[in-house]
């Protein structure tokens, strides 16, 4: 096969399947993203950060945290949020995408302070991700009336 070098520069290629565990990655390095953002996770950001997680995963609690260890990993290798806002884009619908930037929202108001790391990051990432400006206005708005109504 004339292009089997390829393959080797690009593993993922070949292996089946393996799109879905990228894109749960890629969805938690963004979470990630903004937890870390003000340069102190809490605890209740990665609660928040877990449940949202296991909302787009679907899967048991052991899962997400395997899932949190890698975005760790894969955050700290990388030299930006452009590899993996892009594969959002090109795997989510533009519904599925706002619900995202709702859960990046909620990750912030989780420990009661929105921090203006926090929401330049969010924002940052809603722009990566083409989310109308409407739509993180929506986002936002959703989040805090939840944060509000939590006791």
């Amino acid at each position: 096969m004339a292009f089997k070098w390829l393959t080797r520069l690009i593993p993922e290629a070949s292996e089946p399947g393996k799109g879905s565990s990228d894109l749960s990655r890629a969805i938690a390095v963004l979470m990630l993203e903004v937890a870390q953002s003000d340069f102190e996770e809490t605890e209740e950001e990665t609660s928040t950060l877990l449940a949202g997680l296991i909302e787009h995963v679907g899967e048991s609690e052991q899962r997400p945290q395997d899932l949190l260890a890698a975005a760790r990993s894969d955050k700290a290798k990388s030299a930006g949020l452009y590899e993996f806002t892009r594969l959002a884009c090109t795997e989510m619908s533009m519904a599925e995408r706002c619900i995202l930037v709702e859960q990046l929202w909620r990750i912030a108001y989780a420990d009661g302070v929105i921090d203006k790391y926090e929401e330049a990051a969010i924002r940052k990432v809603s722009e990566l991700l083409y989310v109308p400006h409407s739509d993180f206005i929506k986002a936002k708005l959703t989040a805090a009336g939840a944060a509000n109504n939590t006791p």
